[in-house]
């Protein structure tokens, strides 16, 4: 698991690593990540989503800092990059020197853990709650919203309406 001062301190590695090589990069934050870094909801995440460029520079930085401090070689990834709505919603969390670092909004962070709404393997069931919460969402109805917001209604599963469901009568 990454610990949220790690995340910032192998981000700032990035940032230090595209410095050295005069290049500017770009990442934005997805999924776990987003909940330990911007929202602070939970202390760690089992990796990094993200989508960033210039992606082999990145890449090469990328698995430079996992090989110095002995992390899996996908600690940081752009798995991610098959459930990015087209209709996304990001907005700038840190900029730094030669690194501009963004992060899904709440609403958009709502529809992917929704969209994905893995409730045994993952944290995504406390991730929603939180959000549900922070969003001040009360009704499935305004929940269903959101997420046609981003994704069409097609790809919403029934299982994710039964977890909006139990998670809001709750």
């Amino acid at each position: 698991m990454l610990r949220r001062a790690e995340i910032m301190k192998y981000l700032e590695q990035i940032n230090e690593q595209l410095k050295e090589r005069n290049q500017r990069g770009e990442m934005c934050l997805f999924g776990g990540a987003v909940m330990c870094l911007v929202f602070e909801s939970r202390d760690s995440t089992k990796d990094v989503d993200a989508i960033f460029a210039p992606t082999s520079e990145l890449y090469t930085i990328i698995k430079n800092i996992a090989d110095e401090h002995r992390l899996p070689s996908d600690w940081l990834n752009n798995a991610v990059k098959g459930f990015v709505s087209h209709r996304h919603d990001v907005r700038l969390f840190r900029k730094m020197s030669h690194l501009d670092i963004f992060a899904a909004s709440p609403e958009y962070m709502l529809a992917m853990k929704c969209l994905a709404a893995r409730t045994y393997e993952s944290k995504d069931v406390d991730d929603i709650r939180f959000l549900l919460r922070h969003l001040n969402i009360q009704t499935l109805e305004q929940a269903l919203a959101i997420i046609v917001r981003y994704y069409p209604q097609n790809r919403i599963l029934p299982k994710t309406a039964y977890l909006l469901e139990e998670l809001l009568s709750r």
